[in-house]
């Protein structure tokens, strides 16, 4: 496991460190007036967090109005380490790879069926066959992060409605066989995390997740709300029809009975009588204006008006966020979406498909790895954008 200097303990680095995290190419001066210390305390931070390979000069930068030395530039070194990011499906898994500013190095998905047998062998072979190339680097993997699609409380999963992951305690089995740090976290979770990061203009926000099932992450005044026991956010087990379809979680006519995308194909496969229609064949029945598919997609779209309506009252947000496949590939149902929604007293709140996509849990993932390493309160990646 990677060992933190001692230099990075101590509050005053911890602040010169975000700075230079958070506002990459500042100089010493610049940093000195931004928190409020010395120019002589920040140079001899800064020498020791260059020492310990954390910090990098990377240029120079202009003179200031009075003239003088043209000032140095500092930024994270983001080559001395990565993190990867997991996101783990009952039948897919997807991982990225991240350099210490957040920049991705590597992205990939793999189509398999996924179970407590075989998880930890898989994440095991992908970590140590990229480790193999990290020798010579200062710090190598400084933390994995796996995004769950169910409940964790205490980097533990307690609960998973689609696969048997809660059966193995997969961050200690990780940490032993791999000895690097593990965290596990709700994929909603992360993403409001990464939502958060890469738009530091709301304090205040929900990070709705539409997949295999339904999730929500949830940022009060920026900070992640997990709830009790991490339970949070799990609005998809919220009844959106009493009485209606049998969920796997023991209630019935759960929101994402309806709405989850796992739900939707469902419902699409039988009314074609087509067991091997795919994501893209609704698409195209959409677009073909397949009237039996319109008419399925347009339900779709207005329970999850109601969905969102109830989750937006509960929390009165400043912005919602939404992650979805077909409502990347069908933006027009965000109209039927809003409509619903503009009948309830959260019409005013800002909905938002993410512009983070497929890749939000994966980069809240390495936020959260990169931030446990780092020892920093908060990133802000909206640099990045």
């Amino acid at each position: 496991m990677v060992k933190l200097q001692n230099s990075i303990r101590e509050n005053n680095v911890l602040l010169v460190l975000s700075e230079i995290i958070n506002n990459p190419g500042l100089s010493r001066a610049r940093i000195a007036e931004n928190i409020g210390l010395n120019k002589a305390t920040i140079s001899e931070i800064v020498k020791r967090l260059m020492h310990d390979h954390y910090v990098i000069e990377t240029g120079i930068g202009e003179s200031s109005s009075a003239g003088g030395r043209k000032p140095i530039l500092l930024e994270v070194n983001k080559q001395a380490g990565v993190s990867i990011s997991f996101d783990i499906r009952y039948d897919q898994i997807s991982y990225m790879i991240n350099s210490l500013d957040g920049e991705i190095i590597h992205k990939e998905s793999q189509n398999i069926e996924l179970n407590k047998n075989n998880i930890c062998s898989i994440i095991s072979k992908i970590v140590k066959d990229y480790e193999k190339g990290m020798e010579n680097t200062p710090f190598g993997i400084t933390g994995i992060a796996i995004a769950i699609h169910g409940i964790v409380h205490n980097n533990k999963i307690t609960f998973t409605p689609y696969y048997d992951l809660d059966q193995i305690d997969l961050a200690s089995v990780l940490e032993q066989e791999l000895s690097i740090p593990v965290y596990i976290e709700n994929e909603a979770n992360l993403s409001a995390l990464a939502e958060s990061t890469f738009d530091s203009d709301y304090s205040n926000l929900i990070s709705v997740s539409i997949h295999t099932g339904i999730g929500a992450g949830v940022i009060i005044d920026s900070e992640l709300y997990r709830g009790f026991e991490g339970r949070s956010g799990e609005i998809g087990h919220t009844t959106l029809y009493p009485n209606g379809i049998e969920c796997p979680c023991g209630n019935s006519g759960c929101f994402e009975q309806y709405c989850s995308h796992k739900a939707l194909m469902k419902n699409y496969r039988t009314i074609k009588s087509d067991k091997s229609l795919e994501v893209s064949d609704l698409i195209e029945g959409y677009y073909l204006n397949d009237i039996e598919t319109v008419n399925l997609l347009k339900e779709f779209a207005a329970n999850l008006g109601i969905g969102l309506s109830n989750i937006m009252g509960t929390f009165c947000p400043q912005v919602l966020f939404i992650n979805s496949e077909i409502l990347f590939e069908i933006p027009e149902l965000f109209n039927t979406i809003k409509l619903q929604v503009e009948k309830t007293v959260s019409k005013n709140i800002p909905m938002r498909l993410s512009a983070l996509g497929e890749n939000a849990s994966l980069y809240g993932g390495s936020i959260l790895a990169i931030q446990n390493f780092l020892q920093v309160d908060s990133l802000d990646f909206s640099f990045l954008k």
